[in-house]
């Protein structure tokens, strides 16, 4: 039942179905508006007197948190509050792996790795050599007493980004999926260092001017005590 929930997050199946089903087609989704989203928070991150949880209650109605799942030993729940359709309920935390970077070691035995559809990998393990290597890239990218990213979320509770929980979620399979995962862009010239440590996401390899983040986006309403479930590979 474990790897029959987990397995299309093994690096092995993701490939060999990636490639099985490699001509088909991807809907075509304006993103614009999640990537506007995606700043926002990250400016109100910074700007808002009260907590991060507070804050994103406050502006969005909501908030979520890790619990203990029926599913599969823990998963991410709205803790309280609504979730309405659209709304960014999450974001899958990592190292970022572009095509051709070395990512075999860190896959062993490691169902936290997302691919996404140009071959990008992000790798969501919080501990182990995943989370050895994340914590190397983060202080790789340290601007003196500036964090470029967010360490937070390794831990598992209380990250500075508390929608940094993607990683978490559970596959409800495409019948009680209600969210979907939404590759962008952010470009990093338009979030300013102070709001950089806030985002949960550092490249393997050097930094660039665009940084990939994969959120998931709410696809029905969502309510109180709900549990969030994706559906593995239902990439928009």
């Amino acid at each position: 039942m474990v790897f029959k929930s987990y397995k299309r997050k093994l690096l092995p199946w993701i490939y060999f179905n990636f490639i099985k089903h490699a001509n088909a087609k991807a809907p075509v989704v304006d993103t614009s508006h999640i990537i506007k989203t995606v700043y926002n928070q990250l400016n109100n991150f910074v700007h808002c007197p009260e907590s991060n949880l507070d804050n994103i209650h406050k502006t969005h109605g909501f908030t979520v948190g890790i619990k203990d799942s029926a599913l599969h030993n823990r998963g991410v729940f709205v803790t309280c509050g609504a979730v309405s359709p659209g709304s960014i309920i999450g974001y899958y935390p990592g190292t970022i792996y572009r095509p051709g970077d070395s990512i075999f070691i860190q896959s062993i035995s490691n169902s936290y790795i997302f691919q996404c559809s140009d071959g990008t990998y992000i790798d969501g393990k919080h501990d182990g050599i995943s989370g050895l290597f994340y914590k190397s890239c983060s202080q790789r990218n340290r601007l003196g007493p500036h964090m470029t990213c967010d360490e937070s979320w390794l831990a598992l509770k209380n990250p500075v980004n508390p929608l940094a929980c993607g990683q978490i979620v559970n596959n409800g399979g495409n019948k009680t999926s209600n969210v979907s995962y939404c590759e962008i862009d952010i470009d990093l010239r338009k979030v300013p260092l102070k709001q950089r440590r806030f985002i949960p996401n550092v490249l393997y390899s050097e930094p660039s001017a665009y940084l990939r983040m994969v959120v998931l986006v709410a696809t029905k309403e969502i309510v109180e005590e709900e549990e969030i479930l994706s559906s593995y590979l239902s990439i928009f």
